[in-house]
């Protein structure tokens, strides 16, 4: 019996920002997505990052300084939409 497969194509709506830790949020399609990347990245463990339940996904309303310099904010939407790839990327960081 044939069997349809459906791919499933994702995109920029598709996207979410996690805060996984104390210090940097993470865009990627799913969380385990960011926390692998996140992991790979940095060299960290899961005992090093938020718990699963204590994740938040952050409104891509929110606003973060664009530069060190502090000069300028932007959204983290206007972050995904000029930087996302189709890959996982360091949204933003707090640099603590």
């Amino acid at each position: 019996m044939n069997e349809l497969q459906i791919a499933e194509t994702k995109g920029l709506v598709d996207v979410r920002v996690y805060q996984i830790c104390e210090c940097d949020a993470v865009a990627a399609y799913s969380l385990e997505e960011a926390k692998e990347w996140y992991k790979s990245l940095t060299g960290l463990e899961d005992s090093d990052l938020y718990p699963d339940d204590e994740v938040e996904i952050v409104s891509m309303s929110y606003r973060v300084y664009e530069d060190e310099g502090m000069d300028e904010m932007i959204t983290v939407q206007e972050i995904v939409n000029s930087r996302w790839q189709g890959e996982p990327l360091l949204a933003f960081t707090s640099g603590m």
